[in-house]
């Protein structure tokens, strides 16, 4: 049932996936076709899992019952249990080819770009661990504020047979089991839209992402900058190489040798790709 409230679009047969990474992590996943799924705790973006609430608290202020406002506020936002019952993890891709963003963010300027196919990935993936759910993540606020509207005042209750009014006013009779329906199917809902809601200053990335949910699979841990971080693998071997579709070098790696070295790579595994130079011209 969660799943029909969510309106995340999914990509197509067409999709080209990049993934921009440093160059020892492009050749481990050319060569184990593996790739690290981070736990959503540890994102770059320390704000990125609260960033729903602020977009709620607007949609909320809609509203025009005050009690009505209040009922969602004091027993949903409150008590916000769906958020911290799961254990998330997550890759994530970009449908910009060559993005200066997400080089600085994710290649160092250095490394490199790895093309695929994405819906033959998708598939690749889905055979090793189930996928939860994947989409685009959504950086436009008003689309943002619509899909909640629509889930608080008219899908969710619609889903139970009653108005969102009659659900709220229902508190007022003592304990109301279709409220208790209404409110743990709306955080639900919520705790996934916070997986693929951002800001809208992070536009630039197209962002797009593949979520697993308390997978039965063993946690691991990496040092990154001072700390660690968890993590886990997701291995994609079981279909022979990855379908990679071209790997791009960083604009600030640019010799002859990072392209060469990358080709002769490939070949060793038995990629026929091209590799290309990043089309961005940096002096430092």
């Amino acid at each position: 049932m969660l799943r029909r409230f969510l309106k995340l679009r999914e990509l197509d047969a067409h999709t080209r996936l990049f993934h921009y990474t440093r160059g020892v992590s492009a050749q481990e996943i050319l060569k184990k076709q593996t790739f690290f799924a981070t736990n959503t705790q540890f994102l770059n973006d320390v704000n990125e899992m609260q960033y729903i609430l602020g977009v709620l608290e607007e949609v909320m202020e809609e509203i025009d019952r005050p009690m009505r406002r209040g009922t969602l506020q004091h027993l949903i936002l409150e008590d916000l249990t769906e958020f911290h019952k799961y254990e998330y993890y997550l890759i994530s891709f970009s449908t910009k080819p060559d993005s200066l963003t997400l080089w600085a963010e994710f290649g160092d300027r250095t490394g490199y770009n790895l093309e695929f196919n994405g819906t033959e990935l998708c598939d690749r993936i889905a055979d090793d661990l189930e996928i939860f759910c994947h989409g685009y993540v959504v950086y436009d606020r008003v689309f943002q504020k619509q899909c909640l509207r629509d889930i608080i005042l008219e899908e969710i209750p619609r889903e139970l047979g009653c108005s969102f009014g009659n659900i709220m006013d229902s508190m007022g009779l003592g304990t109301s089991p279709v409220f208790e329906e209404y409110k743990l199917t709306l955080q639900k809902t919520l705790s996934v839209y916070a997986l693929f809601f951002k800001q809208p200053e992070f536009a630039s990335e197209q962002e797009y992402r593949f979520i697993f949910r308390d997978p039965e699979t063993p946690v691991l841990f990496r040092e990154q900058t001072g700390f660690l971080l968890p993590y886990i693998q997701v291995s994609c071997a079981s279909g022979g190489r990855l379908p990679v579709r071209s790997v791009t070098v960083a604009p600030k790696n640019h010799i002859d040798l990072a392209r060469r070295g990358m080709e002769y790579y490939l070949r060793s595994l038995g990629y026929e790709v091209p590799v290309r130079l990043s089309r961005l011209k940096l002096r430092y």
